[in-house]
């Protein structure tokens, strides 16, 4: 079984790998779209990733809710068993979504400094 700290240690870096993974994904892939839609499917893609939620309806502990969705959907049960982490998916998709766009149309929106 983990520790506090261990398990804490390990969502910090899941989560910074994360973050990584979409900044480099923005980079390679989605800044070759335009602004808007290198935003949204950023966010998306971050939501995704970074969102948790409960393995289980008794459990005490976090996971990456996209990995709990899945393994609950084939191993725990079925659909029954994955719904709460498919809406927090769904949540964490449109929230990275809007957080995306938000973030573009401000970092756009600046005046130039020459």
């Amino acid at each position: 079984m983990m520790t506090t700290t261990s398990y804490l240690l390990a969502l910090f870096i899941y989560w910074l790998a994360a973050g990584v993974g979409c900044r480099l994904l923005y980079v390679m892939v989605f800044r070759h779209l335009s602004p808007m839609w290198s935003g949204a499917t950023t966010g998306l893609v971050a939501g995704l990733l970074l969102v948790p939620s409960y393995a289980a309806a008794d459990a005490t502990t976090l996971a990456p809710a996209l990995i709990t969705a899945v393994f609950n959907l084939l191993f725990a049960g079925g659909m029954e068993a994955a719904v709460g982490a498919f809406l927090m998916l769904s949540v964490g998709a449109v929230v990275g979504v809007i957080a995306g766009i938000i973030t573009v149309r401000l970092s756009t929106s600046r005046p130039s400094q020459q």
